[in-house]
């Protein structure tokens, strides 16, 4: 008995001290290090800086710190290099073991650094989160060997992310996997009398990786012969002279990867259109989508998309809550070329479900839908203009005919047009003057901001950037208010009457009015302590407001603006008044100011349309507005406004 109960003593004394050991790892953890993203740099291919930015845009959004994230560039050049890029990389990821730290996650991008980070078997490495992406599944081991001819070398076998680095510490992350069982059937199916394959791939990691990858996949296949093109070891024209000697009518290619030569230049992406065009009479399938759309009939291939998101959110999760969201595989799809299919004479039928045709011809319509449209328009115009000729043919005659009857008229009309005439000069210069003014600013500073050739700093690219901003929205402004007089004009603007508490309306206006307010500039209110009912458009309201407190602003650099409702003298009317104590208005221009595009100080930003909005406004809710000529410390506005009125 009593050694039993020793026995569950030291048992409850053993787990309490892993409980103590676990707590305290997990007490370490939140000593966060930094998320260390680490990218091939692949030459000539902007996904690596695309999904380092998707990375980090999603990272951040999602809460994570954005001085967290580390970008290490491992800059790899050709595959005569491979062999330092083990050290290269831990020359780059030293710093952050140091002190006995360590990265929270490293984010591998591209297929040379995720090799050399699996070929390194550092405890540290193994034991750091990683997550995957912009690779396949399949992966190969560099060598130890730093004497080994990396252009001879044949990897011992090929290795699958998903499931033979369980020593590792893999989170997460999206890999593309090349299927080349699928393609043998589709190889087979298309073509059931070839039993010979050649296999291209060129002077890459990729290439290489896949060369061991179907190596591999070769050895449950013994039906077919192989032959294997090796760009590591052979130009593009030895290349394209091993094709073409290919006389066999029992051959097809298999394309693997088609980049790099034995020259190391990464110009290689348009040969495969002289390939094509040198060998069409062998078929090729594509495993990887090189030389699809000039060379390969098609083939099941992976679904590339940028990943840099998604890594973000496995980053996230595993912060937030330690699970390991796993190794996601991309999807394969079939996809072929219109123009081979046609040429090789292949049935659509014999293709696989949910397939995906590319290089299809347009349909007549299609490849001259915009020729038909613009047609159509132009026929449809003519008709238009021919009709309105008529039309106007018609009038005219009838016009003649009364005119020459009622002469008078005539006067009349001919002085209405002179006086419309008249408006629309006024018009159109008061116009070009407004526009001209902002739209110069806009101009000259976007100049400015874009011409190479002359050196900004950033200071005053945000200073011309605000003025921009700042003559953008006069110009915005302008534009509102000719809509709204144009609508005046036609009387046919819409009021929405409805019970309202002028009290509140003030005090919403004025509360409106305190943004962007000058510190030595207030904003009172003498308001009753009871609301004040009225039947208003609220909205029509704010406008009033907004018009008389943005000039009283203006021309008020001290002090303060008040708004009041007053006593009236008539029962069925409100009294309102807004005033200052800026620069006032003489009392000569006291009809002058409520005229259109007048202004009194015209260096003052405005379109000298607010005022006459306003009176308009009022007027139409049947009160009235005017200047107190009596009033001499500022600007004071008074208006009135009925208690109760009909719908306008």
């Amino acid at each position: 008995m009593t050694s039993m109960l020793e026995s569950h003593i030291t048992r409850i004394i053993l787990t309490i001290l892993a409980m103590a050991s676990l707590f305290g790892s997990y007490v370490k953890a939140e000593v966060k290090g930094p998320v260390v993203i680490v990218s091939s740099y692949n030459s000539g291919d902007k996904r690596m800086e695309e999904n380092i930015n998707e990375f980090s845009a999603r990272y951040i959004a999602k809460g994570g710190d954005a001085s967290n994230i580390r970008v290490e560039s491992l800059n790899c050049g050709s595959l005569s290099e491979a062999l330092e890029w083990q050290d290269n990389l831990w020359n780059r990821l030293r710093k952050y073991y140091e002190d006995g730290q360590k990265p929270s996650m490293v984010v591998l991008l591209g297929n040379e650094a995720s090799t050399a980070f699996f070929s390194m078997t550092k405890p540290e490495i193994k034991s750091t989160p990683v997550v995957v992406g912009i690779r396949s599944n399949n992966i190969i081991r560099l060598p130890r060997n730093k004497n080994v001819d990396i252009k001879t070398w044949r990897p011992q076998r090929s290795y699958y992310l998903s499931k033979d680095f369980e020593d590792y510490k893999i989170i997460g992350g999206y890999v593309y996997r090349v299927d080349i069982d699928s393609n043998l059937d589709l190889l087979h199916d298309l073509y059931p009398e070839r039993d010979s394959i050649v296999f291209l791939s060129d002077n890459s990691i990729g290439g290489l990786t896949l060369q061991a990858h179907f190596f591999q996949a070769m050895k449950n296949h013994t039906r077919y012969k192989i032959r294997y093109i090796d760009g590591r070891e052979l130009s593009f024209q030895d290349v394209n002279n091993a094709i073409h000697d290919l006389k066999s009518r029992k051959t097809a290619i298999l394309i693997g990867t088609w980049r790099m030569d034995n020259s190391e230049t990464l110009t290689l992406d348009n040969t495969t259109v002289s390939l094509g065009k040198s060998n069409n009479a062998i078929p090729a399938i594509s495993l990887t989508s090189t030389g699809l759309g000039d060379w390969a009939i098609g083939g099941y291939i992976p679904d590339y998309q940028n990943v840099g998101a998604e890594l973000a959110e496995d980053v996230i999760t595993y912060e937030k809550t330690h699970l390991t969201p796993g190794l996601h595989m991309l999807d394969n799809l079939y996809k072929f070329d219109h123009a081979k299919l046609k040429e090789f004479g292949i049935s659509e039928d014999k293709l696989p479900k949910d397939y995906v045709i590319i290089n299809e011809p347009n349909s007549i319509w299609k490849e001259h839908q915009t020729v038909f449209l613009i047609t159509l328009g132009i026929i449809i115009v003519l008709v238009a203009a021919l009709t309105v000729t008529i039309h106007y043919l018609i009038l005219s005659k009838k016009l003649e005919k009364s005119l020459i009857e009622r002469g008078h008229e005539l006067e009349i009309a001919r002085d209405k047009a002179e006086k419309a005439n008249a408006m629309k000069s006024t018009f159109i210069a008061n116009m070009s003057h407004e526009i001209r003014t902002p739209l110069n600013a806009i101009v000259g500073f976007s100049q400015l901001l874009t011409e190479p050739e002359i050196p900004i700093s950033d200071e005053e690219k945000t200073e011309y950037g605000g003025y921009i901003k700042m003559n953008s929205d006069t110009l915005l402004n302008l534009v509102n208010d000719i809509l709204q007089i144009s609508k005046m004009d036609a009387k046919s603007m819409v009021f929405n009457i409805v019970d309202a508490d002028m009290t509140e309306i003030c005090k919403n206006a004025a509360e409106s009015a305190r943004a962007n307010l000058s510190p030595e500039v207030s904003i009172e209110t003498r308001l009753p302590d009871h609301p004040v009912p009225v039947q208003t458009d609220i909205l029509r309201m704010h406008q009033v407001f907004n018009n008389l407190l943005s000039n009283a602003k203006k021309f008020t650099e001290r002090g303060t603006i008040t708004i009041a409702i007053e006593e009236s003298n008539k029962s069925d009317e409100i009294l309102i008044s807004v005033t200052d104590t800026g620069c006032g208005i003489p009392a000569d221009k006291k009809d002058f100011v409520f005229q259109r595009f007048k202004q009194i100080d015209s260096f003052k930003q405005g379109t000298g349309l607010g005022l006459p909005i306003t009176r308009s406004i009022i007027e139409n809710f049947g009160g009235r507005i005017w200047l107190d000529t009596e009033y001499s410390n500022g600007a004071r506005f008074v208006f009135t406004h009925p208690v109760r009125q009909e719908t306008v």
